[in-house]
């Protein structure tokens, strides 16, 4: 069960610094550990639509009328990170951590943060090379090592997500009319 200790022990461990067992512990790992992992995490949740940190909810419509074009608020969840879609489709913006539309409800499909425990081992390594490429420069000095493991995360970055892909069936090709012209 991965942790964010342990992702980044192991991130430390890779560009050849100690583990750590805290983030408050001292030492110059424990110290961009504390402060690089939480928006590295962040930011590989975004790069992709993950499966795995994917969910569903219908909004909670607010009472306030928004202002300008659009008719109703939204909520969106405590722990969202990026939107697959809305249901039903069509138009929306979000305003801090809210969605507008002119949609009476709305549902969404949308990448939230996981707790670290319920991440696929494919993630957790993703993590860890990042982590690596990331901490290198700063604990070891040494941008040959942050360059090793970014070539490293990037493989890993591709597996990772054919790997997430096969817990979902590929997208039919939809039968337009312009499809059917060319057969």
């Amino acid at each position: 069960m991965a942790t964010s200790i342990s992702m980044c022990s192991n991130a430390l461990l890779l560009i050849g610094h100690g583990t750590i067992s805290s983030f408050t512990e001292g030492g110059a790992g424990a110290l961009v550990a504390s402060n690089l992992y939480n928006s590295s995490y962040e930011n590989l949740l975004t790069l992709h639509r993950w499966r795995f940190a994917s969910g569903k909810v219908s909004l909670s419509r607010l009472t306030a009328t928004p202002l300008n074009e659009w008719d109703y608020a939204f909520q969106l969840p405590a722990n969202y990170m990026l939107i697959n879609r809305v249901i039903p489709q069509s138009d929306y913006e979000i305003f801090e951590d809210k969605i507008y539309s002119n949609q009476q409800t709305l549902d969404l499909d949308y990448v939230y943060k996981p707790a670290e425990s319920e991440l696929p081992a494919y993630f957790v390594k993703l993590v860890e090379y990042y982590l690596a490429s990331q901490f290198a420069v700063p604990v070891t000095d040494n941008s040959t090592k942050g360059q090793l493991y970014d070539g490293m995360f990037q493989n890993q970055l591709r597996q990772a997500k054919f790997a997430d892909a096969s817990s979902r069936p590929p997208d039919a090709i939809a039968s337009t009319p312009l499809w059917a012209a060319r057969l």
